[in-house]
């Protein structure tokens, strides 16, 4: 590795360790602005949100039990997942409201964003972020 490159990595990653480190929470707002935002890549927080938003397991265990009931996510409850997926391609509203339901339109499309993106800010907010810093291995298991 060229110095110059080891020197950006050692800084991006400094810079990542005193974003976390940051005591303002993480908003469901931010959690989705964060998401599709391909401009600010080395910002430490948009760096957190991505790293989060991978950790399906850990942020999908946050969801309640009742989610899958009609009045709260229904059908979509089971696919946040491949919301954050479509979400992070582009897919807007609309279309992410269609691939969940035959009927589904933009409002269903965004109630299932605004969950999925609620579900990793609190996994950013629970000190998640900061446990990730500090592992080796990034909290995954060997």
């Amino acid at each position: 590795m060229r110095a110059s490159a080891h020197q950006a990595l050692l800084t991006l990653s400094g810079s990542l360790f005193r974003a976390l480190r940051q005591t303002e929470p993480y908003s469901s707002r931010e959690v989705r602005a964060r998401l599709i935002d391909e401009t600010t890549q080395a910002d430490p927080r948009t760096a957190a949100v991505h790293a989060a938003a991978a950790e399906v397991g850990a942020w999908m265990r946050l969801l309640p039990g009742d989610a899958a009931r009609e009045h709260r996510l229904g059908l979509a409850a089971s696919r946040l997942p491949s919301v954050v997926f479509w979400y992070r391609q582009g897919l807007s509203s609309e279309e992410i409201g269609r691939r969940l339901t035959p009927f589904g339109c933009s409002g269903y499309g965004d109630r299932a964003i605004n969950a999925a993106c609620t579900l990793i800010a609190a996994l950013l907010n629970s000190g998640w972020a900061r446990a990730f810093t500090r592992t080796p291995n990034h909290g995954r298991r060997s």
